[in-house]
């Protein structure tokens, strides 16, 4: 499988260890590079949900529905993490350009970057 930048796919965030963190096998964005992702065993993404919050940028960036993305989901930026490509499953879709640099902002902004 090939792990591109932009592209929403399933990932299993299970077992849940701590309450602040997402579980469970949900859609997530890659956001890690993709010539990086080609030769490292982690890939770092941005989980989805479908509970939505408005106006909630930059943290919680709108995503429209799309391929088999089925429901309108927020980027939750605050969820940022490095999971191991083994529990990536499933292609779901890709995002678009306005929407990856409205995560890439969100992350920029939440590490001060």
């Amino acid at each position: 499988m090939d792990y591109k930048r932009r592209d929403i796919v399933l990932v299993d965030f299970n077992p849940l260890k701590k309450k602040e963190k997402v579980g469970k096998v949900r859609p997530s964005v890659i956001l890690s590079d993709t010539q990086l992702n080609e030769v490292l065993d982690l890939v770092t993404v941005v989980a989805l949900t479908t509970n939505l919050i408005d106006d909630a940028e930059p943290l919680q960036i709108r995503i429209a529905p799309s391929e088999h993305l089925e429901k309108e989901s927020d980027a939750m930026v605050e969820q940022l993490r490095s999971v191991s490509k083994r529990r990536i499953g499933e292609r779901l879709g890709s995002l678009s350009e306005e929407e990856l640099e409205k995560i890439a902002y969100g992350v920029r902004t939440m590490l001060v970057l």
